[in-house]
């Protein structure tokens, strides 16, 4: 999966936001080819607003001219179409009210990462769409996909987890936050924990 993270003019974006398609074109050099997957953290300049969007690479235009700029069309994930949306309101300046997001439960748990030398997550939150997590070490980029061992058990369901933020700090709390989308196996386990945390009387946020 490729990163991106950029910041736009209220013009800029809104010019390359189509929301009949779903798309948004982003006017930045990329080594992203048509079919590739991407996720790109975006900000408007003057707002105090960045989402991060998910979606799949649709076009790739390397050179340009005034009228067709070089860039990276991204056909967006349905779920991100909402984020998509917030940044076109921020552009225009109007206000921004934000959908109320699934609770998050405060748990320990931790989350090996498959095919990472003793790789260990210790999870700091969970909801139905992901989780934020303590990181040891070096944080991964937002765009990384991390594979994810969801139970112990050579025969255990695992799942993809996209980075969607990092937070620098200390040893001790470095942060990521991750996104996942489970199905079959992999998505029955993923409600379970999170089910798990939600009866066991955690701490909602």
């Amino acid at each position: 999966m490729h990163s991106i993270a950029l910041n736009l003019e209220p013009e800029q974006y809104l010019s390359g936001w189509h929301p009949d398609s779903g798309s948004v074109f982003l006017p930045t050099l990329s080594e992203a080819r048509v079919g590739d997957e991407v996720a790109a953290r975006i900000g408007i300049y003057g707002q105090a607003i960045r989402a991060t969007i998910f979606g799949t690479v649709g076009l790739v235009r390397r050179v340009g001219r005034p009228a067709l700029r070089p860039g990276v069309e991204v056909m967006l994930d349905p779920a991100s179409l909402p984020a998509a949306g917030f940044l076109a309101m921020a552009a225009r300046g109007e206000p921004v009210t934000f959908k109320e997001r699934p609770p998050r439960f405060t748990v320990e748990r931790r989350l090996l990462v498959q095919d990472v030398s003793r790789s260990v997550l210790a999870t700091v939150n969970v909801s139905t769409g992901g989780c934020s997590v303590r990181w040891a070490g070096p944080l991964p980029l937002v765009g990384d996909v991390l594979p994810l061992r969801l139970a112990d058990g050579i025969f255990a369901p695992s799942a993809r987890g996209i980075v969607c933020w990092n937070q620098p700090g200390g040893e001790a709390d470095r942060l990521v936050g991750l996104r996942l989308a489970p199905a079959g196996r992999a998505g029955r386990a993923w409600r379970t924990i999170v089910e798990q945390a939600a009866r066991s009387g955690a701490r909602a946020s």
